[in-house]
């Protein structure tokens, strides 16, 4: 029996056709999705990291602002201050004004349905104004599949409920 001896392209061909089989959703070996891909993971991780900083910041800032400071913020937000506040009651609906301040938002939706409802929903895709103006559409997956009926009703009435309701907005929740 002779010895055949396999080329370096024999070889990487080989190896691809391995790859391939194995694990197809990391051989994309066009350089432009790789990059794309590595880009998309670093952007979540930052936007990510930039969320957590954020809030931490707020919550040191609540818990160490003096008495003053809590007014002049409490004014802003057009809430009525008055000297029988309590500090803690002050700091308490300051901080909660930040939190909401990007209440109504994409992330918004996505985060409180993922938040929420973790144990039913696993993905979250928001689309603004598909239907016409101050109009949200909510779609969920459980796994890539479908979330229970039951469940997409849950959602839509959680968003009905007044301290969950952005005015203006009809909220649809549909499932894959």
């Amino acid at each position: 029996m002779a010895l055949h001896f396999k080329t370096a392209n024999e070889v990487f061909k080989d190896m691809k056709a391995q790859m391939q089989t194995e694990a197809p959703q990391i051989t994309n070996w066009r350089t432009r999705g790789v990059v794309r891909s590595i880009l998309t993971v670093v952007a979540a991780a930052i936007s990510l990291l930039w969320d957590r900083l954020k809030m931490l910041y707020l919550d040191l800032w609540a818990q160490y602002s003096d008495r003053t400071t809590l007014r002049r913020y409490y004014e802003l937000w057009g809430l009525t201050w008055s000297d029988s506040i309590d500090t803690e009651t002050a700091r308490k609906e300051v901080l909660a004004c930040y939190r909401q301040k990007g209440k109504g938002t994409k992330a918004w939706y996505r985060s409180v349905v993922l938040s929420e409802y973790s144990e039913y929903v696993t993905d979250a895709t928001v689309a603004m104004r598909q239907r016409g103006p101050n109009t949200v559409d909510i779609q969920v997956t459980y796994n890539g599949g479908p979330v229970y009926e039951d469940m997409v009703d849950e959602i839509a009435d959680f968003f009905e409920q007044d301290e969950n309701n952005v005015v203006g907005a009809e909220v649809l929740v549909v499932s894959v």
